[in-house]
Parts: C-alpha cells; sequence; structure tokens
C-alpha cells in the first residue's frame, strides 16, 4: 500500500506537525529519557510515522508493539520491561552493534488494558530505565492524564492541505482531505484504490434455497455482497 510503501524514513521527511517533531528531536537527542512523549490524535494523521521516522533519525533500533493487543495485564508490561533491561537489543548484540540502542514504540496505547497502563506508568517512572518510550493514541488514558509531568502529551493535528501539495502533484487535496476526513491515510487509499460509491448486488440461481437459523431462503431473494 501506498501508505507503507511511502513511509518517511526521516523525521524531517514527515510533512508538517512543526512543534511534534522538536518534541520529539528534544526527548530522543538527550542522553537520559525521564518520563515518556505520547502522541495523541485522530487516526491516519501521522501519528506513528513520526515515532518511527524519529527513531530512525536517531539511530536507535525499535521495539514496536500494538499496545492495545500486546499489554493486556501488569504482567505483559513486566515482560516488556524486563526485556529492556539493556539500552541494546538483542537483535543489535547478535549483529555486533552494541552501539546501537533500543527505543520502544507503543502504539494505540489509550487501548491497552488499564491496568497494563498503570503499570506502565510505573514503568516510565523508573530511574533505572535506559530506553525511551514513545507513545501513540486517539484519546489520553485517564491515568497518564494524572501524570503529566511524567509523561509529555502531545496533541497532533492533521497537516493543512498546503503541507500536502508537494506530496499529490496534480490532485485536487484540499477537497480530498475534506472527503476523507483530514486522514492522509485514506487519501493515500483512495488513491491508490479508487472510491465506489454503488454496492454490487446479485441474485441467486435458480431452484437455490437454504435455511438459515431455521428460516427458508428462497431464489428469488436478492442478496446484497
Amino acid at each position: 500500500m501506498y501508505a507503507e510503501a511511502h513511509r518517511p524514513t526521516h523525521i524531517d521527511e514527515v510533512f508538517g506537525h512543526s512543534e511534534v517533531k522538536d518534541h520529539l528531536k528534544r526527548y530522543l537527542s538527550g542522553t537520559r529519557f525521564e518520563g515518556a512523549v505520547c502522541l495523541i490524535g485522530s487516526a491516519g494523521i501521522g501519528k506513528t510515522s513520526l515515532v518511527l521516522s524519529a527513531a530512525q533519525t536517531y539511530g536507535f533500533e525499535i521495539l514496536e508493539l500494538n499496545a492495545s493487543r500486546a499489554l493486556r495485564s501488569y504482567e505483559d508490561v513486566e515482560k516488556l520491561r524486563d526485556s529492556c533491561r539493556s539500552n541494546v537489543s538483542i537483535a543489535s548484540f547478535l549483529r555486533g552493534d552494541r552501539t546501537k540502542r533500543t527505543c520502544v514504540i507503543l502504539d494505540e496505547v489509550d487501548g491497552a488494558d488499564p491496568h497494563a497502563q498503570a503499570k506502565l506508568v510505573d514503568w516510565f517512572r523508573d530511574p533505572t530505565r535506559k530506553v525511551p518510550i514513545l507513545c501513540t493514541g486517539n484519546e489520553t488514558p485517564t491515568i497518564f492524564k494524572r501524570h503529566s509531568s511524567l509523561i509529555q502529551i502531545v496533541r497532533c493535528f492533521p497537516p493543512s492541505p498546503s503541507d500536502l501539495l508537494s506530496l499529490f502533484p496534480g490532485v485536487d487535496i484540499e477537497t480530498m482531505m475534506r472527503e476523507c476526513h483530514y486522514d492522509v491515510r485514506r487519501v493515500h487509499h483512495r488513491l491508490q484504490y479508487g472510491v465506489s460509491y454503488s454496492i454490487p448486488t446479485f441474485k441467486l440461481p435458480p431452484h437455490w434455497f437454504s435455511t438459515r437459523g431455521g428460516v427458508s431462503v428462497e431464489a428469488t431473494d436478492v442478496w446484497s455482497s
């Protein structure tokens, strides 16, 4: 898909989001990674692209997890924390590159279990932690709001159409952005696959019938695909 094939690999390749990029640059360019940075905003506006490109820009080995699926309990967070005791990943160690540090990226952190979110806050506070942690989500978890001095909550907004003119030459990007509700990922999908406003229908073959839940379905019924 275009959205993945053309994902930026350097933070300065990301269009717009200048204030968000400044937050990420300050955090990742330091030597001590206190707390965490959490990008919050609607789907498809570039949050994951921002954190991935920022980590790559500063030379980190990326450990990316979908928190809504992977972090369902205290134990899940403890396993993750234990795997990050060293700031060098196992993959880097095996390659002999002991200078490449790990950066933990937690996507959809607002969908993680509340107990796991509480354990994450404890990990963010841990002074012995050596790895930076970047989070993304559509909404700010309630427990994160109560620890705003520990977690940098950075609100992300959709890039303006003017920011994307050079990315989509020859396209009425302002109209398309509005139709796609300012979701850049949906814009990519529309350009790749087009759009259809009709739902095809078909008739069942003659003499065909089945029983669904005890109800007879006759051949003259029309079904929508």
